[in-house]
């Protein structure tokens, strides 16, 4: 396109291609307009340009920017089809008539600083000048430059990046993250992540905002999501999903084609940005000095405008939540309301609902029915439920409105004056549990609710859902709901938690997830007989859930636990350790159990039955040991290798212990498949950092799994390798392979995973290295190793040359990659770490040709990708 005129042709009219121009200026520069930037854009691009510069009214399509600037038109039927997201357009808003401007303005703002949330309305009337602008917090703008550094180039930059933003609940940060949001929808592709939808859809509808209407994959704008308190799994799911869809388009390496902001609660956002200062933002309740002063200029605006009473929560903010000033004011607030009222109680439960569940509300008609209101007219309800309230009520109460079902519903202006109110209205001898029993006590409430009502689903919450807790440097879930947690540890006794518990068992028609909370609140108190009732009454429910198997083997776990406890200090006799010993059996078997459960369940990954069960196996393993029979005598550690290991049976042992034998001499076998599993596991999904914890999960998995590798060898070698592992003498000959096995795992060497982790775990890992080379064959192209012999033999040799890449002891490459012909030929009965190591050990070498290169990857990746995908693929 060379001129002028072409372009008044494609604009039909000199005053459209002026409004063009203009446009074009003010969005690429002047220069960019006259190098003939326009030249890469489609028609349909330069009409939705033009649509989008008409005047408001004109025009009711939605807008998207592209790449090459300007915008495109986003189809309504496109949008519906992208259902995972919730998509800000550049012209959000703008089809805004001024009469609906004139009617909601006020109410718009007003419900904001009242306590509600911000809304897209809200900042579109904001930037038109018809409301006043939006504080932007300090956390707005260190946000906004993370996101600005993240947008410059980089060849390191990888497709997918993530900004944290951790907040106090009710702190501001939705606010925060959505004014970013709402900043750059005319330049970058944005959008909110809607809950409940799986990884794979959002990852998918994400790829196709990013595309959609631009002519090149290689050439569109980022994407900007926002996904509110995700999970940790969650984000790195979607964040995998969308480079692996980035990769199979083959975009340039270094392109960033998304970024995260994740927006998540937490108690110490301040503590998560100094952990990550260059990916993490905080947002609390404390303002900084510059902050406050925007805050009192903005009151002082607000106070012209609004009744002091209806913008409490923005002075409460502006007040920095001070404990002593929300004490003072809910005070104040309270003063003259009828204790007795059932209005009173309403609040109260309210109050309860929002102290301890997160975005918790009651209906406006579960209101009514407890408040035994009727209204004749529809149309004037909410007014009339208003009018009805006292005055208290009326300032407490925040009134919401579901965009999509339109329920209108009531909750506390914030989370901590809920928390005070909860405080200042319990009578003398009431106490929160109390207060909880009453409310599932209200029949009215309950016959007023549907199966799928949310609220039973936030009062299912209150005594159910676990929290995020943090002690020291450490992250992990709480035992029980904050709640119970409070009743529990503040209130008399455990008692308490367990009356409610119970009643809420049976309110909830004898749901079995309260029955699993009863058995875990029976275990930790000790009370086994009723958890192992509970943990049954559950399961018999549900049968194949993996999550209430393995409460029932935590059941049996605590209480073997405890019966060892009980004998620590007597000599423990065949006849005086049966009980402990058939309750160690029967928690390794609900163990198995939760096992074969977990693996017919597609949608989790479930592992802590694995992990539970070698903890389990080898409490047993150290009580078996410890027996007089095998304690006592010099060669007491072989007659107990030897009772575990084959047929024979000590005299000592044989009829105390007849209904276990079978069951005891596949203890070895059974836990050397288990920790091989979670090695597998391990190396497929975890990292070593502090995750949270859930019933059964462990910390520092791969430290752990080290650990208990090294334990377990340690008991079936201890009798022949105390001497060669202490005294560095020279190996026996006449060691059979399961006991140089044995003295693998206890040097660490039994599982590939633990191999690997050892490299970064100790000191003087060279010679551990050497030491563990050395229990293998002198050589190995003649020895029959199995494979997972042949697995851990290769991993030794990797690390050992990654450590000391001189070291002689290492075996040559062709040496290793001979070791190919002892796995099966048809790879698909190959072990899965099999198949790993031969991509480490055919990997194209520095000094080969292209053509070598490719052509070893092509053979390579031509046997080993399917089946590798069906090795590891579900189980």
């Amino acid at each position: 396109m060379e001129g002028h005129e072409d372009i008044i042709c494609i604009c039909e009219s000199e005053e459209n291609f002026q409004k063009w121009q203009s446009f074009a200026e003010d969005s690429c520069g002047k220069e960019a307009v006259n190098n003939s930037s326009v030249v890469g854009m489609k028609m349909s691009h330069i009409n939705a340009t033009l649509q989008h510069i008409q005047p408001v009214k004109t025009h009711a399509s939605k807008h998207l920017p592209v790449f090459v600037g300007g915008t495109c038109v986003l189809k309504t039927q496109v949008e519906e089809q992208m259902y995972s997201l919730e998509i800000l357009t550049v012209n959000h808003c703008d089809e805004t008539c001024k009469e609906f401007i004139n009617e909601e303005k006020e109410n718009t703002e007003g419900q904001f600083y009242h306590g509600g949330r911000v809304t897209w309305l809200h900042f579109w009337l904001a930037e038109n000048k018809y409301a006043g602008e939006v504080i932007e917090r300090d956390a707005y703008h260190d946000t906004s430059k993370l996101l600005n550094n993240a947008l410059k180039y980089n060849a390191d930059q990888t497709p997918v990046n993530i900004i944290n933003i951790y907040h106090h609940p009710g702190s501001g940060g939705s606010t925060v993250v959505r004014q970013v949001l709402w900043n750059n929808r005319k330049s970058l592709r944005c959008a909110v992540v809607k809950p409940s939808y799986p990884v794979s859809v959002v990852a998918q509808h994400a790829v196709e905002l990013r595309e959609y209407e631009e002519k090149d994959p290689q050439r569109c704008l980022l994407v900007l999501l926002l996904t509110e308190d995700p999970d940790k799994e969650y984000l790195d799911d979607l964040r995998n999903e969308l480079e692996g869809a980035i990769n199979e388009r083959q975009i340039q390496y270094g392109t960033l084609c998304f970024i995260l902001l994740s927006c998540r609660r937490s108690h110490d956002p301040e503590k998560k940005c100094k952990e990550s200062p260059l990916q993490n933002v905080s947002v609390t309740h404390k303002l900084s000095d510059q902050e406050k002063r925007k805050f009192s200029e903005k009151q002082k605006a607000l106070n012209k405008k609004y009744d002091f009473n209806f913008i409490l929560t923005f002075v409460l903010m502006s007040k920095g939540f001070s404990e002593n000033y929300v004490q003072k004011f809910v005070k104040h607030l309270l003063q003259g309301i009828n204790r007795h009222s059932v209005e009173c109680r309403l609040i109260r439960y309210v109050a309860l609902l929002n102290t301890y569940v997160q975005n918790s509300f009651i209906s406006q008609s579960h209101c009514e029915a407890l408040l035994a209101l009727k209204f004749v007219s529809e149309r004037f309800r909410r007014h009339e439920f208003e009018r009805s309230l006292s005055d208290q009520a009326k300032l407490v109460f925040l009134h919401l409105r579901d965009d999509k079902t339109h329920i209108e519903s009531i909750r506390i202006i914030h989370p901590l004056v809920a928390k005070e109110i909860l405080q200042q209205l319990l009578e003398p001898q009431q106490t929160q549990s109390s207060l909880a029993m009453d409310l599932l006590h209200e029949d009215v409430l309950f016959e007023h609710s549907l199966e799928t009502d949310e609220y039973l689903t936030f009062l299912r919450l209150l005594f159910i859902r676990r929290s995020r807790i943090t002690e020291e440097d450490k992250y992990f879930l709480s035992l029980f709901s904050p709640f119970i947690e409070h009743v529990r540890g503040t209130e008399e006794s455990p008692n308490k938690a367990i009356e409610l518990l119970k009643e809420a068992f049976e309110r909830f028609h004898n749901d079995p997830f309260f029955a699993q909370q009863l058995a875990r609140l029976h275990y930790t108190y000790e009370k086994f007989e009723e958890a192992k009732n509970w943990a049954e009454t559950a399961v018999k429910q549900l049968p194949d859930n993996s999550y209430i198997l393995d409460t029932k083997g935590q059941v049996y776990k605590k209480w073997f636990q405890a019966k060892c406890k009980a004998i620590e200090n007597v000599p423990k006799t065949a006849q005086n350790t049966t009980d402990a010993v058939e309750t160690a059996l029967k928690a390794l078997e609900c163990f198995q159990e939760c096992q074969r459960a977990a693996d017919a369940e597609m949608q989790h990954v479930n592992t802590s039955g694995f992990y539970a069960e070698v903890e389990v196996g080898l409490g047993l393993l150290k009580l078996i040991f410890s027996l007089q029979v095998f304690a006592n005598r010099s060669n007491g550690h072989s007659e107990c290798m030897k009772y575990l290991t084959s047929d024979y049976i000590p005299v000592e042992v044989k009829d105390a212990w007849e209904p276990f034998h079978d069951h005891l001499k596949k203890l070895c076998q059974t836990m050397e498949d288990t920790l091989e599993r979670i090695s597998e596991d391990l190396s497929y999904f975890q990292t070593d950092i502090d995750a949270d914890e859930e019933e059964g999960k462990i910390r520092h998995p791969l430290k752990w799994l080290a650990i208990k590798s090294s334990e377990y060898g340690k008991y079936f070698s201890e009798a022949f390798s105390a001497a060669v592992l202490q005294h560095r003498k020279s190996i026996p000959a006449n060691l059979t392979p399961f006991q140089k096995r044995m003295m693998i795992y206890h040097l660490g060497g039994g599982n590939i995973t633990s191999i690997l982790y050892k490299i970064t775990d100790q000191k003087d890992v060279v010679k551990l290295l050497e030491r563990i080379l050395s229990l293998y064959p002198s050589n190995p192209l003649k020895a029959k190793f199995d494979q997972m012999d042949i697995v851990n033999y290769i991993a030794a040799h990797i690390s050992l040359n990654c450590l000391s890449p001189q070291n002689q002891k290492v075996a040559p490459l062709k040496v290793l990659q001979a070791l190919r012909h002892q796995f099966p030929y048809d790879k698909m009965k190959c072990l899965p770490n099999a198949l790993f190591l031969f991509t480490l050990l055919f990997w194209p070498e520095d000094d080969d040709t292209e053509h070598e290169r490719e052509k070893k990857k092509i053979k390579l990746f031509k046997q080993l990708l399917s089946t590798w995908k069906k090795a590891t693929g579900p189980r």
